[in-house]
């Protein structure tokens, strides 16, 4: 009877994904984290009074926050040494032991227990973060590590809203007793301890690195080896700023409802829930909007949203109505915001490394959190601000960041904003989408006009390359189009495939991952391409890249003059069908080299089916 209860039970267990029990383990530890954190804040604020919000939320703000800065280095190590799933079941168990301390803090109403607790309760959610992201990739394929990410970064702050909710919540209920309260929590620590042992077992990611206390030496040391891959590196750097910007709106949150809305503290701890279910709902957009590749053109673009947010928000601050749905923006630009990212760096990451650069991450974003709290105490205590105009601060400072990721990003913010431009200009018919690698490729397509670049960026979700024969003077603005898309002209004097300077950065774009779209006026695409494959220089490059070259036929027709329904009407006057066909892939080895003073004959095994145009 034992072994059939126990096989019952295992199979009920095992319905559910692994990664399902991770997501529902860290819901619950970032739940209760906090409840516990925000009964805090108003447990010193009873204590205290009002008057000094400010002060209490960024002393418990700091105060959470050392754990990750001292335990960084060692929860990296730690989650590359060992099994990320016990060491996630260690961390739950702590997590109870926590709250039971918190049952007692708050019976003998001791200010020091309480602080110590809140301490260890961060100490454990230190340990948990390495591990918690970095055994991802583990349970999820790689297809599906964005989604995987919006989904638990959904659970994360939709913890967050009902924690926030169930900390004023269980107050009110239980008139104001924190020892109630504190027992809610216990019992939350139990059921997430219980759904980590579903986790399945992962073996150890096999570094045999030490541990080194000196833990500031050990993050530089990992900074240092990650900055050698530029975007890797301001990946880091932009998901830590998140944290210092998540950190700020949510100290300045209390005292800018109570300043400028005029409610109080429990309500305004009520704004949270907006702010945490905009980001929710932002991480899920940006996990359906990166599909099965990673997105890193949003970060810019969200980046900006959110400075616009925290700019409206100080000019609306005496205004409830225009301030719940700001507040709801700023979330969900942010989780727009972080979630390219922090999957950027969990697949960009060597699987040995993970876990230490996961928490180097998790320092220099907790160091951020620390900056949050000294940035709140400086603009209040120091310069007098009110907290309204602290948005505008920090507004100001996502500005300046979003610029510097502009730049450093640019290439992918063009594509997407490309894409984006593609699916509004032209109605689409795609044709040879599976010839399409996962690599970068070389495409070779006939010229017509210079939304031809929006057409191959909408096709397809890699960094592209423009070369484009030039015969014809361009007007200013085009000339300007073309350098931001980062176009490069070929000389018409000298074919591409005998100019070395374009080769040469043919070359290198290639082995920067960034796909390559030859533009060539000839309407004979596979003459042009039997020209390439007979190019010394060239041939060299496909052969020591081992990427394809892909022939691809474009069409474009005229804009529909049709009525319809208001809104069709105009998307079908302004959209222009077009059809786009990529080819069979050729790839090495090529046949020697002929003279071409003799006649070139085209390549009967290149085909590009032509495309028709479809009325959907």
């Amino acid at each position: 009877m034992r072994a059939i209860a126990f096989n019952i039970t295992s199979s009920l267990v095992r319905k559910l994904s692994s990664f399902t029990y991770l997501n529902i383990t860290q819901f619950l530890g970032a739940l209760n984290d906090n409840i516990f954190k925000l009964l805090l804040v108003y447990y010193f604020i009873e204590l205290d009074g009002i008057e000094n919000s400010h002060r209490i939320l960024a002393t418990t703000g700091a105060i959470f926050v050392l754990p990750f800065l001292l335990f960084s280095a060692t929860s990296g190590t730690l989650a590359d040494r060992f099994s990320k799933r016990n060491i996630i079941v260690l961390t739950k168990i702590l997590e109870l032991f926590c709250m039971i301390g918190g049952i007692f803090a708050f019976q003998f109403e001791s200010k020091i227990g309480s602080y110590f607790v809140l301490f260890m309760m961060a100490t454990q959610s230190a340990l948990f973060g390495p591990s918690k992201y970095g055994i991802v990739p583990e349970l999820v394929a790689n297809d599906k590590i964005s989604s995987a990410n919006g989904m638990m970064t959904s659970f994360t702050f939709l913890a967050i809203i009902l924690g926030t909710f169930l900390a004023s919540f269980v107050l009110d209920i239980s008139g104001r007793h924190f020892i109630v309260a504190a027992m809610f929590c216990s019992m939350i620590s139990v059921i997430g301890l219980a759904t980590s042992f579903c986790i399945e077992y992962t073996s150890p990611s096999g570094s045999s690195k030490r541990f080194n206390f000196l833990f500031i030496n050990e993050i530089f040391r990992t900074l240092k080896f990650i900055s050698k891959e530029r975007s890797l590196i301001m990946a880091v750097l932009g998901s830590s700023f998140f944290l210092f910007l998540g950190s700020f709106v949510q100290l300045n949150m209390i005292p800018f409802a109570v300043q400028s809305l005029h409610l109080s503290d429990v309500q305004g701890g009520y704004l949270f829930l907006l702010t945490a279910l905009g980001i929710g709902s932002g991480a899920v957009i940006a996990g359906k909007i990166s599909g099965k590749i990673i997105e890193l053109g949003l970060p810019p673009l969200a980046g900006l949203c959110v400075a616009i947010s925290c700019f409206m928000l100080d000019l609306f601050s005496d205004n409830l109505i225009m301030c719940i749905p700001l507040v709801a923006s700023l979330g969900m630009f942010g989780g727009m915001y972080q979630i390219p990212l922090d999957s950027y760096i969990q697949v960009s990451s060597p699987k040995k490394q993970r876990g230490q650069i996961l928490a180097a991450t998790n320092f220099v974003g907790f160091f951020g959190v620390l900056l949050s709290s000294g940035l709140l105490y400086l603009l209040t205590e120091i310069f007098g601000f009110n907290a309204d105009k602290g948005f505008t601060v920090i507004g100001s400072i996502t500005l300046g960041v979003t610029a510097l990721f502009t730049f450093q990003f640019f290439d992918y913010l063009s594509r997407f904003i490309g894409a984006i431009l593609c699916r509004l200009h032209f109605q689409t018919t795609f044709t040879g989408l599976e010839n399409i690698p996962i690599t970068p490729a070389v495409y070779v397509c006939t010229h017509m006009a210079w939304n031809d670049t929006l057409l191959m960026l909408g096709a397809q979700r890699r960094r592209m390359r423009f070369f484009i024969e030039q015969e014809q003077d361009h007007s200013k603005w085009m000339k300007r189009i073309y350098r931001l898309l980062r176009v490069v002209m070929v000389p018409s004097i000298e074919p591409l495939e005998k100019n070395q300077d374009c080769l040469d950065t043919i070359k290198q774009t290639l082995k920067k991952g960034i796909s390559v779209c030859i533009f060539t006026n000839n309407d004979d695409i596979c003459n042009e391409i039997e020209k390439l494959k007979h190019s010394y220089s060239f041939r060299e490059i496909l052969e020591t890249t081992h990427y394809p070259m892909i022939p691809v036929a474009i069409e474009k027709g005229e804009k529909h003059k049709i009525r319809s329904r208001l809104i069709m009407r105009l998307l079908r006057k302004f959209r222009v069908p077009a059809a786009i066909s990529f080819g069979s892939l050729i790839s090495g080895p090529f046949p020697p080299i002929m003279d071409f003073d003799e006649s070139v004959e085209t390549d009967s095994s290149i085909e590009t089916e032509k495309p028709s145009f479809a009325t959907n």
